[in-house]
């Protein structure tokens, strides 16, 4: 498998008004970090980063001012709640043959038995933790839910990940079930009527 390689340079002003400067220049401020690199603050360009962007959980080669590359992976990206543009990365070395841990989401497919007769899905985590090698990282973890009835549930500890992946989240987190629908409707009838009343604002001063 091709590994993409990803050229950033290394960051030599610091702090908010460095990074803004950066963005409006369509510059992505980030840091990579590791036990080898330490904490290397990082810009990459737009461009450049949608190579990674497309196939975050992937191991990619990222090459910080022509020098020594270095294996990372995405660990958390940063957007701003309006506009929902990038404003920061934050990438981790990894070493191919020690295991990580990470977030990973969870992908359900097929149509529950329960819902073609009017059962309802209820969803319970969307993600899990896993622990493994770098090149063994799943897009996500794959549950079918084609042969839920009405009344079943899956938890994690009935998730299958693929060789080499261990799930670390709690075995007894609910995933997913199908529920009767008038069950779906007085649950949310409850949690309507439960809601409580906003106070009245006081007056201002």
């Amino acid at each position: 498998m091709e590994v993409v390689t990803v050229i950033a340079e290394k960051r030599t002003e610091l702090g908010k008004g460095a990074a803004s400067r950066l963005r409006r220049r369509g510059i992505i401020p980030g840091v990579l970090y590791g036990h080898k690199c330490g904490n290397v603050p990082v810009a990459i360009g737009e461009k450049e980063f949608r190579k990674l962007e497309a196939g975050a959980g992937k191991v990619f080669k990222l090459v910080v001012n022509g020098e020594k590359e270095h294996s990372v992976i995405i660990r958390e990206t940063q957007r701003d709640p309006v506009s929902r543009r990038l404003t920061h990365v934050d990438l981790l070395e990894v070493s191919m043959d020690e295991p990580i841990e990470m977030i990973v989401p969870i992908r359900i497919e097929g149509e529950a038995k329960g819902e073609k007769v009017g059962g309802v899905i209820q969803h319970g985590l969307r993600e899990v933790e896993i622990k493994c090698l770098p090149k063994d990282i799943p897009e996500a973890i794959v549950v079918d839910i084609s042969a839920l009835d009405i009344g079943d549930s899956l938890k994690v500890e009935d998730l299958v990940p693929p060789p080499g992946v261990t799930i670390l989240t709690e075995p007894d987190h609910l995933v997913v079930s199908v529920i009767a629908a008038q069950h779906a409707e007085a649950a949310e009838e409850a949690g309507e009527e439960e809601a409580p009343e906003g106070a009245e604002a006081p007056a201002a001063e």
